[in-house]
């Protein structure tokens, strides 16, 4: 029985796709905090939690429990902020974002340790946040790079199939070409 070149893409292309859009197919978000990550009591820190292709909430955990969500209200949005303050020592501690895109939420990003101090200190960037970023920028940059290789196969593995049934065709075409003569 010939294979159907049209349907068998179809059904590839298929599942393909849906390969490509289980739940572990989101990327790791990234967290920063603003002004930094040591924070005097009575002071306010903003944590920005992102993901370069969007997301419909985020939320923002501390010490793996939900602190505070928000929700996209524009399509292009890649980022939520976190205002917390004035902070006191019952703020400090581990934060992490998440983010929930279709009905898949992602992996947590890294953890931030916010430190609230009694003395005054002087808002400084955060070298970790940098980090982060680069981090996640490069996982992204790689995660598309996995996600073309296996397209790149599929591709390949199509053009095998194709061609395979390509040639048995033209072989039975012969076949009954010399037969009628």
């Amino acid at each position: 029985m010939p294979v159907n070149p049209v349907k068998l893409l179809a059904l590839v292309l298929c599942l393909g796709w849906t390969v490509m859009t289980q739940k572990g197919s989101l990327s790791k978000p990234s967290i920063s905090a603003e002004p930094g990550l040591e924070i005097s009591q009575g002071g306010c820190v903003t944590f920005v939690c992102s993901n370069p292709s969007g997301y419909d909430t985020f939320r923002l955990e501390k010490g793996g429990q939900s602190v505070m969500e928000k929700k996209n209200t524009q399509p292009l949005m890649t980022e939520a902020r976190f205002r917390l303050g004035p902070v006191n020592e019952s703020t400090a501690g581990d934060y992490s974002c998440i983010y929930l895109k279709g009905s898949n939420w992602s992996p947590r990003s890294e953890i931030l340790e916010l430190k609230v101090t009694r003395e005054d200190v002087t808002p400084a960037s955060d070298p970790g946040s940098a980090v982060n970023s680069v981090s996640t920028s490069q996982s992204y940059k790689v995660w598309i790079g996995v996600r073309m290789a296996v397209a790149g196969v599929v591709f390949l593995v199509l053009v095998a199939i194709l061609g395979e049934a390509w040639h048995n065709q033209e072989k039975s075409t012969d076949s009954s070409v010399s037969m009628n003569l």
